[in-house]
């Protein structure tokens, strides 16, 4: 699709502070990789300097100077754990031309439309990466442009990166302060005494056992098609008050679950029936947990990793069979147990111990989780305005070779009130179909394919 493109490289100016950056022991806890957020914007007017590339690229140098960090490169130490090493070589900014126009993205920008070439990052993670990727993509007829913003997560998760981004977009806009200034005391979330290497392994070894004894490598190598639910509020609504009738009174009585739980288990149980899974495999699917609510002392613009993971493990059959509201309440109360983690517990699950490539922890990275869900609703994605309004849509890319579940908001009312959620997967080639034409899914959700 791109006919053109130019790289610039942003580098830090005379007053760089030439540091190494440790990270907390949080930081290794997701993956090494480098998430990627799309933000479409449509040329309403048909402005003849919309988004201009000089406004944006001064804003960001303007910003990354509350953000040394990110000029860095990260170096495995001796012990295993990654710092942030200076550098001068710089962040790439990407200006690219493509020969589509943006009508070619709607109605709803389905998620087979975001191609490689509008991928910021387009490599495997080393050590000699920068931390952070722009690209910029015009379309063509100047109808529009796409924004992809790719960052290391070992930096920061995405509630933290969501805020670097609004910062930037405030620059750009032309205001003079950053709404959200950054904090970076890394040492908050570091444990005292560091578990070794043997500690760590045994735990990961018992946590296998526990969540996916007949896990077999490779069994997640086929999934290959990205896929998009659209669920309105009141179709969420619905799927709530459904899903919570399905329970007897005592169960009803045992815990609350939230409307997201009841779509996370429909989704999944839609997954499951479509790959006729044998029914008595233990099937885990782990979702990422925001623990900011847990550490208060935390400063509340923390730039860095705070999250944790919850994981659950349920027969493909009762995924199948059982009441979908069984399946949330369940859901619900491995989140809450997670969120009660005391640091030893939530930091031993990260991998600050082994003496491993980015490239080799990624390959390593949770193998007996069938499906990982992240929320990524809450960040705020169709607030950010770079001065032309708010992006039209908001997308993520499809990891082919692993199951990903991203849960992204849909475009607000006029009023800023929730209008819906989307989910954006991957599903197996070879169920898509089966999928996307599950009765119990498409009774609350829309496919966008």
């Amino acid at each position: 699709m791109t006919v053109s493109s130019k790289k610039t490289w942003i580098v830090p100016g005379a007053g760089y502070a030439h540091q190494t950056y440790e990270l907390s022991h949080a930081d290794h806890f997701p993956g090494p990789i480098y998430p990627q957020r799309y933000f479409l914007y449509k040329n309403h007017a048909g402005k003849p300097d919309f988004l201009p590339t000089d406004r944006l690229v001064a804003g960001l140098k303007t910003v990354l100077e509350h953000y040394p960090i990110l000029y860095g490169r990260l170096a495995l130490r001796d012990d295993g754990e990654y710092e942030v090493r200076p550098s001068t070589e710089g962040i790439p900014f990407i200006e690219a031309a493509a020969e589509e126009d943006f009508a070619a993205f709607e109605p709803d920008c389905p998620q087979h439309r975001i191609t490689p070439d509008l991928r910021a990052i387009d490599q495997l993670p080393s050590e000699h990466m920068p931390l952070l990727g722009i690209k910029l993509t015009r379309f063509a007829n100047n109808s529009g442009a796409v924004i992809c913003v790719s960052r290391h997560h070992y930096i920061a998760d995405g509630h933290a990166f969501a805020l670097f981004i609004k910062n930037w977009a405030a620059i750009v806009r032309g205001e003079s302060r950053l709404p959200f200034p950054p904090s970076n005391d890394r040492r908050l979330l570091r444990l005292d005494i560091k578990p070794s290497e043997e500690e760590q392994r045994q735990f990961f070894l018992q946590q296998q056992k526990q969540h996916q004894p007949d896990y077999q490598p490779g069994s997640n190598a086929s999934v290959n098609k990205g896929v998009i639910i659209r669920f309105t509020t009141d179709k969420l609504q619905a799927l709530k008050a459904d899903a919570m009738a399905s329970l007897s009174d005592a169960e009803k009585k045992a815990g609350w679950f939230s409307t997201m739980d009841a779509a996370i288990a429909l989704v999944w149980r839609a997954t499951v029936r479509a790959r006729a899974i044998a029914k008595d495999r233990l099937l885990t699917h782990r979702e990422a947990i925001n623990m900011r609510s847990s550490y208060p002392d935390l400063p509340d613009n923390y730039f860095g990793n705070i999250t944790n993971q919850a994981l659950i493990t349920i027969k493909a059959g009762d995924i199948v069979d059982s009441p979908l509201g069984r399946i949330a309440a369940r859901q619900r109360q491995e989140i809450l147990a997670s969120r009660a983690h005391t640091m030893e517990q939530w930091l031993m699950q990260a991998d600050i111990t082994s003496k491993t490539t980015q490239l080799e922890r990624i390959i390593n990275r949770t193998p007996f989780v069938d499906i990982f869900i992240t929320d990524w609703s809450k960040f705020g994605s169709y607030i950010i305005d770079f001065g032309e309004g708010r992006p039209i849509y908001y997308r993520r890319w499809i990891v082919a070779p692993v199951r990903l579940l991203y849960i992204l908001g849909m475009p607000p009312a006029s009023d800023g009130s929730s209008t819906g959620l989307e989910f954006s997967l991957g599903i197996d080639e070879t169920s898509y179909d089966r999928f996307c034409n599950d009765n119990e899914l498409l009774a609350y959700g829309r496919i966008i394919g």
